[in-house]
C-alpha cells in the first residue's frame, strides 16, 4: 500500500514526496492518526497539520487504509466463521502489527475506492477533474497489481 501511495503521489503531486517519505518511517496507525488530524501533538515532520489538509497524500493514504482494513476484517471474519478457533490465539499473540496491504478488490470495492477518493479530494479543494484523474490512477494501480499477482507463477524454491 505504501508503494502504491508513493507512486500515485509521484505522478500527481511530486512536491509531496518528502511528506510521503517521512510518513513511511512511521507505523500505519500513527500515519493514519497524523493524516486524519487525530493526534494534534507535535510530530517530527517539520510542518504543521494545516499544511497536510489540502494535500493529495492524505486523501490517497486514508482511503486506501480504509479499504485495506475492510478487506482484512472481511478475511478474518471469514476464517473465524469457518470455525478456526486457533486464529484468535494467533491474532492475539502476533508480534507488532505489520504494514497494511491491499488484497485483491472486487469491482464494487474498486468503485467504492474511486468514489471515496473523488469525494475526499474535492472536499479538500482539489479540482473535480484532477480528483477523478487521481482516483482513476489509484484504481488502475490496484487492479494492475492484483492482475500481476494472479499472473505470477508460483514456483517453489525460486530464488534459493
Amino acid at each position: 500500500m505504501r508503494d502504491l501511495v508513493r507512486e500515485v503521489v509521484a505522478e500527481h503531486a511530486a512536491h509531496e514526496l518528502p511528506l510521503v517519505d517521512s510518513l513511511r518511517t512511521l507505523d500505519d496507525d500513527r500515519v493514519v492518526r497524523t493524516l486524519a488530524g487525530g493526534g494534534q501533538k507535535r510530530e517530527p515532520l517539520g510542518f504543521g497539520y494545516a499544511e497536510v489538509s489540502a494535500l493529495v497524500t492524505p486523501v490517497v493514504w486514508l482511503v486506501l487504509d480504509q479499504a485495506a482494513r475492510r478487506t482484512v476484517d472481511r478475511a478474518t471474519e471469514g476464517l473465524l466463521a469457518r470455525g478456526r478457533a486457533g486464529v484468535r490465539r494467533l491474532l492475539r499473540r502476533a508480534p507488532g502489527a505489520p504494514s497494511r496491504t491491499l488484497i485483491a478488490l472486487d469491482p464494487v470495492e474498486l468503485a467504492l475506492v474511486r468514489t471515496r477518493i473523488v469525494e475526499q479530494a474535492t472536499e479538500r479543494g482539489v479540482d473535480r477533474r484532477e480528483a477523478e484523474a487521481l482516483a482513476d490512477s489509484v484504481v488502475a494501480r490496484i487492479a494492475t497489481a492484483a492482475a500481476a499477482d494472479e499472473a505470477r507463477p508460483e514456483t517453489p524454491g525460486a530464488g534459493s
